[in-house]
């Protein structure tokens, strides 16, 4: 076996080709770390603790939904709520016992001072749940067991569309800062785990400010369960209303729902300033300062998703 001369000539060409390769393998490796395509949402590990609680009017011990659970203020009933719509939806979903305290997608529990109840809502293990999130998880839930798949579409931060229907066609996301590419390196399937690994790739890439930025403001009086409350910002906060009541004035009170960070149990909010009515009056979340048990927010008013993707 001859040995290979190194001449100029072949130096160079070696020089460049180690510079070429570098970057594809950097790229390549960037891409592998970034997509992880198989990587599966699961839910995190519970061990549900309940607390004792005062008695409250506006609570039924005994509910396990929040329509059964979370009773309205003296005068009002409940809107009517269409078979198939977010409203019915969202009083249907299970709570945990009545004093259950919120958990946290590492297992710890957080105190439950400001929820009057706490959703059975699975958080994901990977922490990829938290207030923005937990809006986008009710309505992808929603959409899902309504068989609208393909309503399941959501921009990430950085502009780009991240839908369902391409995600199951064995489509991943790689993203960095305003860089995001499909990349056809999955196989095909539409089941439950394809449509959480999906959901977990747009909590994990949306936030605050892409909700704001396809959605549009309205008034209170326009206001229905699925639109939501929302400041964008490193951190903001999102917040969902998840149910209504009226009165024969035609006054409306409203259930306000969030996740926060860390990432940790959808909650129903309890009352400002440790209120025991948990309703919300169309006078408060009109107000220039929205003042909830959570958090507060100034001058950003109750926002809808744009016509054609909005929840109803």
């Amino acid at each position: 076996m001859k040995n290979r001369k190194m001449t100029k000539k072949r130096l160079l060409i070696d020089l460049l080709l180690l510079l070429v390769g570098l970057p594809v393998v950097s790229a390549v490796c960037w891409l592998a770390l970034r997509v992880k395509p198989y990587r599966h949402w699961k839910p995190a590990a519970v061990a549900v603790q309940v607390t004792e609680t005062d008695e409250n009017p506006y609570l039924n011990p005994e509910g396990m939904t929040q329509e059964t659970r979370i009773l309205p203020p003296e005068g009002f009933t409940r809107t009517e709520a269409a078979p198939h719509s977010f409203l019915r939806f969202m009083r249907n979903q299970p709570l945990y016992e009545n004093g259950s305290l919120i958990y946290t997608f590492d297992g710890r529990t957080l105190s439950n001072g400001n929820a009057a109840a706490v959703y059975t809502l699975s958080v994901g293990d990977e922490g990829y749940q938290e207030c923005a999130d937990t809006v986008i998880r009710f309505w992808s839930e929603y959409l899902w067991a309504n068989g609208q798949k393909d309503r399941l579409a959501f921009h990430l931060t950085n502009g780009k569309l991240c839908d369902y229907r391409k995600f199951s066609r064995g489509n991943r996301i790689a993203a960095a800062g305003d860089f995001a590419v499909w990349l056809p390196i999955a196989g095909a399937s539409d089941d439950e785990q394809t449509f959480h690994d999906w959901l977990m790739t747009v909590m994990r890439y949306a936030g605050t400010h892409s909700l704001e930025k396809e959605s549009e403001p309205i008034t209170v009086q326009d206001a229905r369960a699925g639109d939501f409350l929302c400041h964008g910002g490193s951190p903001g906060h999102a917040v969902l209303i998840v149910d209504e009541a009226e009165n024969e004035r035609g006054e409306r009170v409203f259930l306000l729902a969030n996740g926060f960070m860390p990432a940790q149990s959808a909650h129903i909010l309890a009352g400002y300033n440790c209120d025991p009515n948990p309703w919300y009056t169309e006078e408060q979340l009109s107000a220039e300062t929205v003042c909830l048990s959570t958090y507060t927010f100034t001058g950003d008013g109750i926002l809808r998703r744009h016509t054609g993707a909005a929840i109803n």
